[in-house]
């Protein structure tokens, strides 16, 4: 079973997945594969955004959509290829697999025998990001993270990780998932 979790920053995702993980599920991350096709396309990414660096181009990218756009059609290509090269090889050796992908739809990831969408009001993230990123950095992010859609099953996280991992055992029950 490959579960995807999705969402938008700050809401969650990262706990959720652990949970899985800590079940002996596989773990990937499109985070993590971001940064290794921000790598495979350096040179491109620095001619036309005059950097590489990660919070330079955040920067950039979060100030502006039609930047955004730009680089997510240099990065995603690369970014569903090496996924698939990874999920071969994680299929290879086990069938209990989640990833972490805040922008599962933007990416075309279609994989998934189960979505979870986690979600929390923009006060909790707001007060969970608030020693990471400024205000104005996270109003940007979220901004532009507007049309990521509620998929599957919708996880409300804005409790404890106790009540989370709760509702994370009733989904599972719910899909005769036994973990």
């Amino acid at each position: 079973m490959v579960i995807c979790i999705t969402g938008k920053v700050g809401t969650g995702k990262s706990t959720v997945a652990s949970f899985f993980k800590q079940k002996g599920f596989y773990y990937i991350n499109m985070d993590q594969i971001g940064h290794r096709a921000l790598e495979i396309k350096r040179d491109l990414i620095e001619s036309i955004f005059g950097t590489s660096d990660r919070g330079k181009l955040g920067e950039l990218v979060f100030s502006s959509q039609e930047n955004l756009k730009r680089l997510e059609d240099i990065v995603h290509p690369v970014m569903l290829e090496l996924f698939e090269r990874e999920l071969e090889s994680a299929l290879n050796v086990t069938d209990r697999i989640v990833v972490e992908a805040a922008i599962l739809k933007r990416l075309g990831i279609k994989c998934c025998d189960l979505i979870i969408t986690v979600k929390s009001t923009e006060d909790v993230i707001k007060k969970r990001l608030s020693g990471k990123y400024s205000p104005e950095k996270v109003e940007r992010i979220l901004s532009l993270q507007r049309d990521i859609d509620d998929l599957g099953y919708v996880l409300e996280n804005n409790g404890t990780v106790e009540e989370l991992h709760t509702k994370l055992l009733e989904i599972c029950k719910n899909v005769g998932l036994h973990i």
